[in-house]
């Protein structure tokens, strides 16, 4: 069998580590969405167990469905409030946006230590400028990071960006 030559930068440990913000994230913003009276479906499938993963596939989690429009979102789950995402994943989702013509919102959850939520914010792909970190981050993922302050994850808000009213919206 052939030695690969690399160094591992993420274990299966770490990398499902992972996935324990985001499940959180997507448990609270699901709870909510359903709150509000919307529907939602998978979009983006779940490939943490997978043993080889390609990268550019990216999808985003959910179709949202709410009185007749429709929109992608993803989940972040995060332990502070820098509004990053992978470079990769930005664009396939950008891509996704456009190939459907949908809104694509990238909804971050910040939680302390002990789990508890600290702030939901979201970006919208497409109006919200984001712009290249200089550094790669842990894993060696280049990543970007969203400008300025985001909007919080409230149906006021997220109403808004779904009907295309941008007048007035907080955390502009």
């Amino acid at each position: 069998m052939k030695k690969l030559d690399f160094e591992v930068h993420k274990t299966k440990e770490k990398f499902r580590d992972n996935y324990k913000l985001h499940d959180l994230a997507e448990t609270h913003g699901k709870n909510l969405l359903i709150q509000w009276g919307m529907e939602f479906e998978e979009f983006g499938k779940d490939k943490r167990h997978e043993k080889v993963w390609e990268s550019g596939k990216d999808k985003p989690d959910l179709i949202i469905y709410y009185k007749g429009k429709k929109a992608l979102l993803e989940w972040k789950g995060k332990r502070n409030s820098k509004w990053i995402i992978n470079e990769r994943a930005a664009k396939a989702y950008g891509e996704w946006g456009k190939r459907l013509t949908l809104t694509t919102f990238i909804c971050f959850a910040v939680f302390d230590e002990e789990y508890n939520l600290k702030s939901f914010r979201f970006a919208v792909l497409g109006f919200h400028p984001y712009k290249n970190c200089t550094k790669r981050e842990w894993d060696k993922n280049k990543t970007v990071e969203f400008a300025g302050e985001l909007p919080c994850f409230t149906k006021a808000n997220f109403l808004k960006f779904l009907n295309g009213n941008l007048t007035g919206v907080p955390g502009i």
